[in-house]
């Protein structure tokens, strides 16, 4: 999740932690903190999450929010890359 969008949650505190994040571009990222035990709502479900807080750059177009295949198979995801399309059942 974007450090952006992180302040945008009044009672947000992240975690601090010594986390190493490597890209796909060969960099090294330290993330400003955890998030522990967000619950996330997709349709009628509700699941708890935690999200790593990443300083980016902001995009006015997307907010980027990264789900790690933890996540994604407690909410038993299919993913339609051809369609570009995201659905848990």
């Amino acid at each position: 999740m974007p450090l952006s969008m992180m302040k945008k949650i009044p009672w947000a505190v992240a975690t601090p932690t010594k986390m190493q994040l490597s890209l796909a571009d060969r960099s090294i990222v330290h993330p400003h903190g955890i998030l522990h035990d967000v619950l996330v709502r997709v349709a009628e479900l509700v699941f708890p999450a935690d999200f790593v807080i990443l300083d980016m750059e902001e995009d006015r177009e997307v907010e980027p929010l990264l789900l790690g295949r933890p996540f994604l198979a407690t909410g038993r995801a299919l993913i339609d890359v051809e369609m570009g399309g995201l659905m848990l059942r």
